[in-house]
């Protein structure tokens, strides 16, 4: 006789997209449209149950530099989870990805950030000059 799963239906991996993988692709789409001159770094910290994950944008041709862009912190269930934009100190918490991902474009697209990619795009540009 075979056993039965109790267990329920258990989702597909393939269709749960994370915090820290949509916060990937976002770097990942960073260096695209920037050649490379910038990248998304994603940094994990994990304490217990609680898992943090730090965005920043590191330039290359600046001996790897490195700035903190935002972070996010859920638990075990990822929903709720907070995200803390590092420039203006706002905080957000999103219910869902539909959420996390309206959040974190507003985070991503802010006057801030916009004024920090600029900044870095323009200091590569006059390392390559030099």
């Amino acid at each position: 006789m075979s056993m039965k799963s109790l267990w329920g239906e258990i989702p597909n991996i393939e269709d749960i997209k994370t915090p820290s993988s949509m916060l990937a692709e976002q770097g990942k789409m960073l260096s695209e449209v920037t050649n490379g001159r910038l990248q998304g770094q994603v940094k994990k910290i994990q304490s217990n149950n609680m898992f943090t994950y730090e965005l920043s944008v590191v330039v290359p041709a600046l001996a790897n530099y490195s700035q903190k862009i935002l972070k996010v912190v859920h638990d075990l269930t990822i929903y709720p989870v907070m995200l803390s934009h590092e420039q203006s100190g706002k905080e957000y918490t999103a219910k869902n990805d539909i959420e996390f991902m309206e959040y974190l474009g507003e985070i991503l697209s802010s006057d801030e950030n916009r004024l920090i990619i600029s900044g870095l795009n323009a200091q590569v540009r006059l390392a390559e000059e030099d």
